[in-house]
């Protein structure tokens, strides 16, 4: 699908279907080959296909063929049942137009064109479109950090906010939720590093003609995408801690149950040596033919119990 955002009077974009006229904005949404071909056609930039956005190589995510940069940035997008896809977005900047190729739907190329006309960029040029989307974007991602924040907050409050320790199996559907934020976490700290090193190729890319402006802007969104690394390592730190809690709290239970069935076997280690040694078949054996032998027996076996029990109790042990 292809879209065209073309200017208007607000200093915000009006939305049109396929390559319109005038248009300062271009997205390509899933597009076939052929609409990607005829996009490349209009636009005079060679666009790249899926495969090629999905190159390691940071070369092949960033570099300027002709006057058009291209900047290839990996982002994060949540569905409607709190999943998340994580794919690469490609954006074109040219002299007159901006270009975006993506195969998946994140939230700022939705929120963006309708608030256009508030975003601290104007969309007169093709440049500070990109601005502004980026601006989007970054805003998007600490939506998203706060986000997790809150869930892990919630499964902190949910395992040691009620006055009892929560029994092992209650820390499974916790522990499903934690490895999902860290994956989520993960994800963003990956997308504001590739933002951050698009930020510093375009600032070297655009260094011959950028004004002040341009220059301001690019610091500002680097600042941003700085404070926002640091918050994402934060929470990773705090996830860590959480899920080395909950893995040390498992292991106290599992050490706590081990020694239970230890010290129960201790217990009945005695009585099992008197009945072993009573069961041996010898042809003399003391209290065999004693009408009062086995109640000796079975209260010598209790009476050991007894005394083993009293033992371990005497050193807290049980």
């Amino acid at each position: 699908m292809i879209e065209s955002f073309i200017p208007n009077q607000d200093a915000g974009l009006t939305r049109s279907d396929g390559i319109a006229s005038g248009a300062i904005w271009i997205d390509l949404n899933d597009p076939t080959r052929e609409e990607l071909a005829e996009a490349s056609a209009a636009t005079g930039a060679d666009l790249p296909t899926l495969a090629d956005m999905e190159e390691i190589e940071l070369s092949s995510r960033l570099y300027r063929s002709g006057d058009v940069v291209f900047l290839t940035l990996v982002l994060p997008a949540l569905t409607e049942t709190d999943e998340h896809q994580v794919a690469p977005v490609t954006f074109a900047l040219g002299a007159t137009q901006l270009v975006t190729v993506r195969y998946h739907n994140p939230r700022p190329f939705v929120s963006y064109p309708k608030r256009a006309a508030h975003s601290p960029y104007d969309t007169t040029t093709p440049q500070d479109v990109l601005f502004g989307l980026l601006d989007e974007i970054i805003d998007r991602l600490a939506d998203i950090l706060e986000l997790t924040d809150a869930r892990i907050e919630k499964v902190s409050s949910g395992l040691f906010g009620t006055g009892g320790e929560p029994l092992v199996r209650d820390r499974r559907s916790p522990l499903a939720t934690l490895g999902q934020t860290g994956a989520l976490v993960s994800d963003v700290r990956n997308s504001l590093v590739t933002i951050e090193r698009a930020l510093a190729f375009l600032d070297r890319a655009e260094a011959a003609g950028s004004g002040r402006k341009a220059t301001h802007a690019l610091r500002v969104l680097s600042s941003d995408v700085t404070s926002l690394a640091e918050h994402a390592g934060y929470l990773t730190q705090k996830l860590s801690l959480l899920l080395d809690t909950i893995f040390g709290l498992t292991t106290i239970e599992q050490n706590s149950a081990t020694k239970t069935f230890s010290l129960v076997a201790v217990l009945f280690l005695p009585p099992t040596l008197i009945a072993s040694i009573f069961g041996m078949n010898f042809a003399w054996m003391p209290w065999l033919d004693a009408p009062w032998g086995f109640a000796a027996a079975i209260a010598s076996m209790v009476l050991s119990s007894l005394l083993s029990y009293l033992f371990f109790r005497w050193k807290n042990l049980l």
